[in-house]
Formats: C-alpha cells, structure tokens, sequence
C-alpha cells in the first residue's frame, strides 16, 4: 500500500499526499487531517467549517494549511459545496475570491490556470478529486458525493478542462482522497437507482448487498469514470484510507458522527 500519510512542518502533523501527484513538480497539493490546527473541543484541531468555530480559527487553520501548498491565506479561492455538478473557471487572480458567494449560486468544482490561485475544497466521507494537467499547466479541485458522482461531476471536469485550457485525458494525473470505503457506505436502493440511471447496469459491478442495504465503492466507481473518460489507470491515484472507519484521531466523518464534527480539506496550486 503506498504510503499517503506523511508529517508536515506544523508540530509534525500529519497530512495526506497523493503518490503520483508528488512526482510533479509543476503542482503541489494537500489532503488536512484533523491535525495541526488551533480549534477546540469536537473542532480539535485543523476545522474548516464554520458552523460553530470561531471565524479567527478558520482564518488561521486555512493560513496554515495554504502555506503547506506554499502559498497565503489571500490566494485561497474556495468552494461553496452543495452536491451539486456545477464547476467554476476561475480565470484571474485577486484576494479573496469566493467561488459560490457573492451572489453567484454554489460550486462543487473549481478549475484554473492561474499561476499563485490556490484552490480548496472541502469533505469529510465524501471525495475530493484533484485534476492535474501536466502539458497544459492547469488544475482543478472537485467535491464528489454520490449525487456529484451520479451526476457525471468528474467527466465533466475533464470537459470543461478541455475547453478551457486545451486538455487531453491522457495528460491529466488525477487523485481521489480520503473518504469513506465500501465497508462503511450503506445505502438504500435509491442511490443505486440513480447511479444505473446514469451509468447503465456496469456500475452496479461497485455495489455489494447485504440484507436490505446496498454497499458502494464510490472510490473505485471514480476511478472508473476517470478511466472512461480517458486518462490513463496508472495516472489516477486513489487513497485507500478510510474517513469512517479509520484512525479518529486523524479523520472526521459524516456516517461515523453526524454534524459534531469538523470538516477536512483539499488544497492545489500551480507552482507560480
């Protein structure tokens, strides 16, 4: 199994890394854990939701975080996750900028080629995709749930990449996070319905049932999407740390402890 975990310079604690992204030095990245914050209680330690812990704490775990990736607090540009497929371009670089505020409808997706835009998202069990183009110079940061992943959210990536910057399939390298593994996603047949809307009777290949409950493994029904969309198998990174049933002292996750909880997540910037 390789070995995502590794400790960073925040008092050695530990953040996640994707393999074959860390082979590329054009683009640098980060999974959180729970470790190497300033919040408190059931925020301990490195929170990124608001609900709950103070707007200082926020400020200072991004900070901290953004500067694993090299960069600042101000080049944060953030999503604003609903299950949705819905992805945003984000074509220039200024302090601040809030994908999903300001009057504009939520995003579960950012794409970039703006050099120094350090694009984060968010998840505790559900995906967070990275999308690296090599030849191209280009990222994204995607959240995908099952509905996202129903949706077709990470092909849709793919095509919008290729719209806007150019991007092949077989250039990208591409990384599917922590989250929550197939022992511990049990479902009702509604999701199942769903997916074999969008993916015909294959998917139901990534499904076992037990009882009255079906079990998916969203993680490797990803890697398949990515697979079909075209990049290449041995481009495509998927953690096999679970958020649910791994170490607590690392994870939070939504099936394990509802809404007491924090909320890990995802950086990735372009080497400016």
């Amino acid at each position: 199994m390789e070995n995502w975990i590794q400790k960073t310079g925040t008092a050695g604690a530990a953040a996640c890394y994707a393999p074959q992204l860390l082979g590329h030095p054009g683009v640098r990245h980060v999974y959180t854990t729970r470790q190497g914050g300033v919040s408190q209680g059931v925020f301990a330690s490195l929170n990124f939701r608001h609900t709950g812990d103070g707007p200082e704490n926020i400020r200072e775990n991004r900070s901290r975080a953004a500067a694993w990736v090299g960069r600042r607090y101000e080049d944060i540009v953030r999503t604003r996750q609903e299950h949705t497929d819905r992805i945003d371009v984000v074509r220039q670089w200024a302090p601040g900028i809030r994908i999903g505020f300001d009057g504009q409808g939520p995003s579960d997706g950012l794409v970039t080629n703006v050099p120094g835009v350090c694009l984060m998202g968010f998840y505790a069990d559900c995906q967070l995709i990275f999308f690296y183009d090599k030849r191209n110079r280009a990222i994204g940061c995607v959240h995908s749930g099952w509905r996202g992943t129903a949706q077709g959210i990470a092909e849709k990536t793919i095509a919008i990449m290729a719209r806007e910057y150019g991007t092949q399939p077989q250039d990208l390298v591409c990384a599917i996070g922590p989250s929550i593994c197939q022992d511990c996603f049990e479902t009702d047949a509604d999701v199942g319905q769903q997916l074999e809307e969008r993916f015909g009777p294959e998917v139901n290949r990534f499904c076992v049932k037990k009882g009255a409950k079906y079990h998916w493994d969203t993680k490797a029904l990803n890697a398949w999407r990515l697979r079909e969309a075209g990049v290449p198998a041995g481009q495509i990174a998927v953690c096999p740390l679970c958020t649910c049933c791994g170490d607590g002292d690392l994870w939070w996750s939504h099936r394990r402890q509802g809404t007491d909880r924090g909320v890990h997540a995802g950086l990735i910037a372009l080497e400016g």
